[in-house]
């Protein structure tokens, strides 16, 4: 599994900063064809507050068949869930493939089981692998390990069909994705520590005229830093 660490600092959730001790771990779904864990960053790391179009949600992870990316400590609150869920549970996304359509309700239309079955699985080991990883770092079991829609049984999540539309569809359930944590957490030699990436913010200068700041701006984008921004203070 490799782990890549980006926090999306401008995002609302994160600025507000606040803290859980995880008592377990809430696994969802994207229900967005195609957009992988990398992709996200640009999607969300935005402020409503700075009047950016952004979505009031953020999950601590996001995974896909190539590894996880990490935008959220794991003991920073959520918004995952809708629900008290957010208080107690680590929130992590499994991205779904390109290829197919949502239709009424949680309806995969268009998806093709034996095309999509290599990327289920690398994904699904990759979260299997994140879960062990969590599991053994906040003490927690496969027990403690629940999907979005178990979590509206408990009331403790909002009404989401995730995972439970998309995992039997490859003969999986959170039942045999709770076993193979266990087993994994089982082994006595623990797994190879995963490759972190971070990332660092660079100032690229300080301006008292704001039009100098704007050109400047404008030349880091067109070299291809598209997540470039101005800071005022």
């Amino acid at each position: 599994m490799e782990l890549t660490t980006r926090y999306m600092t401008r995002n609302d959730c994160y600025k507000a900063n606040q803290k859980i001790s995880p008592k377990g771990i809430m696994v969802h779904s994207t229900a967005t064809p195609g957009v992988m864990a990398a992709d996200w960053f640009s999607r969300w790391n935005k402020s409503y507050q700075a009047g950016e179009t952004s979505r009031q949600v953020a999950v601590h992870a996001f995974v896909d068949d190539k590894g996880v990316w990490q935008y959220l400590p794991w003991n920073h609150r959520g918004w995952h869930c809708g629900g008290a869920g957010n208080n107690t549970h680590i929130g992590i996304e499994i991205c779904e493939p390109g290829g197919f359509s949502y239709g009424k309700g949680s309806a995969m239309v268009g998806y093709n089981v034996s095309m999509n079955e290599a990327y289920f699985r690398k994904a699904w080991q990759n979260a299997v692998e994140l879960c062990v990883m969590l599991c053994r770092e906040y003490d927690l079991t496969e027990k403690d390990i629940i999907c979005h829609s178990e979590g509206h049984k408990l009331s403790i999540a909002s009404n989401h069909a995730d995972v439970m539309h998309w995992f039997p569809k490859h003969g999986k359930s959170m039942n045999t994705f709770r076993a193979d944590v266990k087993k994994l957490l089982s082994t006595k030699n623990k797994p190879a520590e995963p490759v972190k990436k971070k990332y660092y913010r660079v100032q690229i200068g300080a301006y008292s005229d704001k039009a100098n700041a704007e050109a400047q701006l404008a030349k880091a984008k067109k070299a291809g830093f598209t997540d470039a921004f101005i800071k005022y203070d």
